[in-house]
């Protein structure tokens, strides 16, 4: 069980902004983290952009399991994990942050 990313984003009217990210990138090669940290960051935003006001939602892109919590004032939070990462605990840390 691996927790990647956790992102707090802001759903504005013309685009999504990206207000805070923490990274875990530690299993991947040297020379791929800049690419894969660069990769969760634009499928953060895209999620975020095709999610609506007041969702929760989990998609699944390649490997990952990307779980988005956007509130009606448009803050969002986005926690990207394994499969093995319980969906119910990632709701849960989205909730208190």
């Amino acid at each position: 069980m691996r927790l990647y990313s956790l992102s707090v984003l802001y759903k504005g009217d013309p685009k999504v902004h990206l207000l805070k990210a923490a990274y875990d990138v530690s299993t991947f090669n040297f020379f791929q983290r800049s690419s894969v940290q660069e990769f969760m960051t634009f499928t953060s935003q895209l999620i975020v952009e095709r999610s609506e006001l007041g969702s929760r939602a989990s998609v699944k892109e390649q490997e990952y399991l990307c779980h988005v919590y956007v509130r009606t004032d448009g803050l969002a939070g986005v926690v990207i994990a394994d499969n093995e990462y319980p969906q119910r605990v990632c709701f849960t840390l989205l909730e208190k942050v």
